[in-house]
């Protein structure tokens, strides 16, 4: 992933505050989530350009390079709550739960999949787009420990950290990439395997109390 940059000796016009730079920022931003989308790792400003109907030049008067135009992109593949979803009630079954936080996590696990490989090359070469993508999982963790309070509640420190983990580990995006890309499974099978799998992570917590 090649960073993009302006040559600084270009004058550019200074940008005009109001709807239409707004506009024109989300066109920007919204052209290179598609080219993203459809399996580009690295965006190039002449494409993104051309599909938001503006020059080259408008689109570094918005951004500065590609890197800083990626974490816009990845910003809006994580607004719609990615992270943080609510939880199921308390008073619902364990089944009940483990089946909404996996339909929940997986659907947005699946918007993310044509992505994912602009994405993990982002945060691999972007701090500030790792350190949102971290904030994600430390969100999605405290809501796993939030959800399964019941089930783990009742195992020491340690037992419990496992338990905790492998339920990260298990609905992380990661894991919906290989049994989707990987293995090859449809949803609804990838969405079977991870119930299984949590119901496998939180009753082995059980039995090893």
């Amino acid at each position: 992933m090649e960073v993009e940059a302006l040559n600084r000796q270009v004058l550019l016009r200074p940008i005009v505050v109001g709807g239409r730079v707004a506009r024109t920022r989300e066109a920007i931003v919204a052209s290179a989530l598609t080219l993203a989308e459809a399996g580009d790792v690295a965006p190039i400003v002449r494409d993104i350009a051309r599909m938001a109907g503006v020059s080259a030049r408008t689109v570094f008067q918005h951004f500065a390079d590609t890197a800083e135009l990626y974490v816009a992109v990845l910003d809006r593949v994580l607004a719609p709550g990615f992270g943080d979803m609510a939880g199921p009630g308390a008073a619902l079954p364990l089944d009940g739960r483990i089946r909404l936080v996996v339909e929940r996590g997986a659907d947005r696990c699946e918007r993310l999949l044509p992505m994912w490989t602009f994405v993990e090359t982002l945060q691999r070469r972007s701090a500030p787009a790792a350190d949102r993508l971290a904030r994600v999982y430390a969100v999605n963790n405290a809501n796993l420990a939030q959800w399964f309070e019941g089930e783990l509640s009742g195992l020491r420190s340690e037992q419990r950290a496992q338990v905790l983990n492998a339920l990260a580990l298990a609905l992380a995006p990661e894991s919906w990439v290989v049994l989707r890309q990987r293995l090859g499974l449809t949803v609804e099978r990838a969405r079977d395997e991870l119930r299984f799998v949590v119901g496998a992570a939180l009753s082995g917590g059980a039995i090893r109390r």
